[in-house]
């Protein structure tokens, strides 16, 4: 009981703070980026930038969230960059399995293994250098040998068009692709 009320406290925070922060104790960190040209910055929470809409959702079946980025005509960026790591970095057990537009987080102890499910909107993901985050674009060119791994990511940002994110703990009802999360974020407030 004490789990699933952290897990809602946490994903509460997570609606209202987005940019960077953690998913489900300790399940790791999620943060957003963005890049013009050669620039880069990770967004801070609740910053607002020109052209670009954040509008996030608990998922109904499964603790977790669904993220829907809305690119308007004027956007003021045009990429959006993305990292997830510091899954219990002092644990056994820390490692990331790609497949396409998705992976899967395993942490914890090596006979207490937990999980974290993600898709993103990209196949565009590495396995990035955590000590090396300064910039998007820093942590995304920093190479895989280290001993803090993150996964990085980047998309381009295409005027009037919509991308998706989805975090999840994976059941019977939740095993999600790319192509079903723009249904999923629709039916969300129709339950």
């Amino acid at each position: 009981m004490l789990k699933q009320l952290l897990t809602i406290a946490l994903l509460g925070i997570l609606l209202i703070d987005a940019q960077a922060q953690a998913l489900t104790p300790p399940a790791g960190i999620f943060k957003l980026g963005i890049s013009k040209g050669n620039e880069s910055h990770w967004l801070k929470p609740k910053e607002k930038i020109q052209g670009i809409t954040f509008q996030w959702k608990a998922l109904p079946d499964t603790r977790g969230f669904i993220l829907e980025v809305e690119v308007a005509s004027t956007a003021k960026a045009d990429v959006l960059f993305w990292s997830f790591g510091d899954c219990q970095p002092d644990s056994d057990v820390n490692v990331f399995s790609v497949e396409g537009q998705a992976f899967t987080c395993y942490y914890g102890e090596s006979m207490n293994l937990r999980t974290v499910q993600a898709v993103t909107p990209t196949d565009d993901i590495r396995l990035s250098d955590g000590h090396k985050d300064e910039t998007p674009m820093t942590l995304y060119n920093s190479g895989k040998r280290t001993d803090r791994p993150v996964l990085a990511g980047r998309c381009p940002l295409v005027p009037d068009s919509k991308i998706y994110f989805c975090f999840y703990e994976q059941n019977e009802k939740a095993d999600y692709n790319y192509y079903m999360l723009p249904d999923i974020f629709a039916q969300i407030d129709k339950k």
